[in-house]
């Protein structure tokens, strides 16, 4: 059995393998961290929970570590920052306790990418694991959803699609064979970041998301924050690998593209294109009608990855108490 101070103990050492910054003034390690800041402070937070965005037997601890990390360091990012501090919470059942270090090293090897430090976090005991991080980072330009202009041209970082193209090769449990099939396993598991081609596109963009739920329905999200219409163009929507891996595989590329989720791609307005090096254009920014996401000018429906609840009624026994 290991107690939780001999565990924080050795998670804290992974993440003080890294160069700390002068901002810090109290790191990992207190009730609280102390950071001196400067300008605008960027902060998001996102959570990874064991069965809804991750299954233990296709992902390892360092993996997991990994791709909650990209999913937070992706919306700094998206607003116009650069990642700098993290806060690391997790719940960590017996069964993954044997791979807590991993989780705490794909942490740290994916804030490494990005120079951002670990300076906090908390940790406790559960049936699921789940870990949840807070990323803080400074911009000088913010970037929102609601700066999309009509004209604008659409531009994302990658075409996205990979990671459902994995996710479906992971369901089906077949025998992995093909390169092809490997880079969609590997996009899903811990997605890769452009970090710096996102950084480099800031001053062009006019507003950006990180596409985490799927295309068209973080497009909408955009059009509705900047009550326009996205106009997609679904021939600038063809990527060739994953089109060969799709027709391998009978499925559907366009289907994988448009409502696939957990690419993290960048996905942006701008009135300069050309300035967005290493992006594609993928359609123009409209004027507001009906459908707040377009393809090829057809309304196309606002699918893509949505939590869901069914509160089921509570029992008397359940209800609060009162005196």
């Amino acid at each position: 059995m290991m107690r939780e101070s001999e565990l924080l103990s050795q998670i804290r050492a992974v993440f003080d393998q890294h160069v700390t910054k002068p901002e810090i003034i109290v790191g990992n390690g207190d009730d609280g961290a102390v950071i001196s800041t400067h300008g605008k402070l960027i902060v998001a937070t996102d959570v990874a929970v064991e069965g809804v965005h991750f299954r233990r037997e296709w992902s390892s601890g360092f993996e997991v570590g990994r791709k909650i990390t990209a999913a937070n360091l992706a919306d700094i990012c998206a607003m116009g920052g650069w990642p700098e501090f993290l806060l690391v919470t997790a719940v960590i059942p017996d069964r993954w306790a044997g791979e807590a270090l991993a989780l705490a090293e794909g942490i740290a090897h994916e804030a490494n990418l990005v120079g951002a430090t670990v300076v906090g976090g908390d940790l406790s005991h559960g049936k699921e694991l789940s870990i949840s991080i807070t990323a803080m980072g400074h911009c000088d330009k913010t970037l929102q959803r609601s700066g999309a202009k009509i004209g604008d041209s659409v531009v994302v970082s990658k075409i996205p699609g990979w990671s459902a193209a994995g996710l479906e090769l992971l369901k089906a449990g077949k025998k992995i064979v093909t390169e092809l099939q490997n880079r969609a396993i590997s996009e899903h598991r811990t997605p890769t970041l452009e970090y710096e081609k996102y950084h480099s596109a800031i001053s062009p963009l006019s507003c950006a998301i990180d596409v985490s739920d799927g295309l068209v329905i973080d497009s909408s999200r955009i059009a509705q924050a900047s009550d326009v219409t996205i106009e997609l163009d679904s021939k600038f929507l063809v990527d060739e690998d994953l089109a060969k891996l799709a027709e391998s595989m009978s499925s559907n590329a366009m289907e994988w593209t448009l409502n696939g989720g957990e690419d993290h791609v960048l996905l942006g307005t701008t009135s300069h294109p050309e300035l967005c090096r290493g992006f594609y254009v993928i359609g123009r920014v409209g004027e507001r009608t009906k459908s707040l996401v377009t393809l090829d000018g057809a309304a196309i429906s606002l699918q893509g990855y949505e939590h869901q609840w069914r509160p089921e009624r509570a029992d008397v026994s359940e209800r609060p108490f009162q005196p």
